[in-house]
C-alpha cells in the first residue's frame, strides 16, 4: 500500500495541504470504528469505501478526527482496529495510489495518534495518510479552508498538550471511566449511554431514564386500580343494593369512599409526575454542554474568526451534527462553516410535548 514521503512522517501540527486543479475534497469525520466490525460499522466502511473507489478526478479525503475508536477501547491498537475495517483502508489507500491524496486530523477519540508513534504508523501504513494536529487546504484559486476536528474549541475535551500522554481531559474521565461504571449498574435501562452525541449531557440522559424507564414504567399499578375498581367492584356494589335493600347505606358509604380512593390515587399520580419532572430538571442541569445544534455555536465562532482572517471556511467534526451554514455578510468576507457530522450510531435527545423530560433515542 501507498506511504508518504519519509519526511512527512511526522504528525504535522498544520499541514498545508495543496488541492489539485479540477480535483475533489470528500469529507469524513467521527466513523468511532471499534476493534470488532459490527453492522453499522462495516455498513459505513462499506458506503465510503465504494464512494472512493468510483471518483475518477483526483481526490483530497479528510478524515476528519475519531475515525479509530482509541479512547472507549484502550485496550485496542489502531492496528486492530483497521484489520478489521481492511475495505475502508484499501479504498484510502487506493487514493493515494491513483494520485490523490488522504488527510488525517486526530481528534480526542483518537488522540493516542498525536503521540503513539507505533499507532501512527499503523495508520500511515496501511491508508497512506498524511497526519496532522490540524490542516490548511489551499483550494487552486488561492482560497483556504482550516481543518480542525473541533474538540480543540470544546472546554471539556480540548488537551492542553495533544502530545502528552498524561494529558487527559475531562472527557477522557467520562468515557473511559464514569459511562462504563453507569452503564454496569443500569444495565437494563441505560442502553446506548457510550453512542450519546455528547457525553457531558449524560445527567440529562440518566434524569431521562430514570423517569421514563424505571419511575413512570412501574406506574401502571395506578392505572390498574381505578379499572379494577370501576370494571369489577362497582358493578357488584349495585347489584348487592339490589338483592339486599338493608345495605344500602352501608354501600353508600364504600361507593364514596371507592370515588376517594380514585381522587387519591389521582392525586398520587400528579404529585409523582411533579416530583419526576423536578428530579430530571435538577439532574439534567448538571449538563456539561448544551444539547443538539448548539454544540456546533463554537464551531461557528471559530469559522467568523478565521474568515476575519482571510479563511474561506472552517471544517469540524467532532459534535456528530451536520451543518453547512454561510459565515461573514461583509463584501468580500464571506465564508462558510461546514461540520462533516458522523458516520456512527447516535443517541440523540428528542424534545416532547408540555415540558416532559425529552426521550433518548
Amino acid at each position: 500500500m501507498a506511504s508518504p514521503p519519509p519526511e512527512l512522517l511526522d504528525v504535522a501540527e498544520l499541514l498545508d495541504v495543496p488541492v489539485q486543479p479540477g480535483g475533489k475534497i470528500i469529507a469524513i469525520s467521527d466513523l468511532h470504528l471499534p476493534p470488532e466490525r459490527t453492522t453499522v460499522s462495516g455498513r459505513c466502511c462499506d458506503v465510503i469505501a465504494r464512494r472512493l473507489d468510483g471518483e475518477t478526478v483526483p481526490l483530497t479525503v479528510v478524515l476528519a478526527g475519531d475515525i479509530v475508536e482509541m479512547l472507549a477501547f484502550p485496550s485496542a491498537t489502531a492496528a486492530d482496529i483497521l484489520e478489521a475495517h481492511d475495505d475502508l483502508c484499501q479504498a484510502l489507500a487506493g487514493v493515494t495510489e491513483r494520485g490523490g491524496q488522504v488527510i488525517y486530523t486526530v481528534g480526542n477519540h483518537d488522540g493516542d495518534l498525536a503521540w503513539d508513534l507505533k499507532a501512527a504508523d499503523a495508520v500511515r501504513d496501511v491508508t497512506g495518510a498524511r497526519l496532522c494536529l490540524a490542516a490548511d487546504l489551499r483550494l487552486p484559486g488561492g482560497e483556504r479552508i482550516r481543518v480542525e476536528h473541533g474538540h480543540q474549541i470544546d472546554p471539556y475535551n480540548c488537551f492542553h498538550d495533544p502530545r502528552n500522554p498524561l494529558d487527559t481531559p475531562l472527557g477522557h474521565h467520562v468515557v473511559r471511566e464514569v459511562i462504563p461504571k453507569i452503564e454496569w449498574l443500569g444495565r437494563d435501562w441505560l442502553t446506548g449511554l457510550h453512542e450519546m452525541a455528547d457525553p457531558a449531557d449524560f445527567p440529562s440522559f440518566v434524569a431521562s431514564r430514570l423517569v421514563y424507564r424505571k419511575l413512570i414504567r412501574h406506574l401502571w399499578w395506578l392505572v390498574l386500580v381505578p379499572i379494577l375498581l370501576f370494571a369489577l367492584v362497582l358493578p357488584e356494589v349495585g347489584r348487592v343494593k339490589n338483592r339486599y335493600p338493608d345495605t344500602a347505606t352501608w354501600l353508600h358509604d364504600v361507593e364514596i369512599l371507592g370515588y376517594g380512593a380514585v381522587v387519591d390515587i389521582a392525586i398520587i399520580a400528579l404529585i409523582l409526575a411533579i416530583v419526576s419532572r423536578r428530579a430530571w430538571t435538577t439532574l439534567s442541569a448538571l449538563a456539561l454542554a448544551g444539547r443538539g445544534y448548539s454544540q456546533n455555536a463554537a464551531a461557528r465562532q471559530r469559522a467568523d474568526d478565521l474568515i476575519a482572517d482571510g479563511y474561506t471556511g472552517y471544517l469540524s467534526g467532532h459534535t456528530h451534527h451536520p451543518e453547512l451554514h454561510a459565515h461573514g455578510s461583509a463584501p468580500g468576507n464571506t465564508g462558510f462553516y461546514a461540520n462533516a457530522g458522523s458516520c456512527t450510531s447516535v443517541v440523540e435527545a428528542i424534545d416532547t410535548l408540555h415540558g416532559m423530560p425529552p426521550v433518548y433515542l
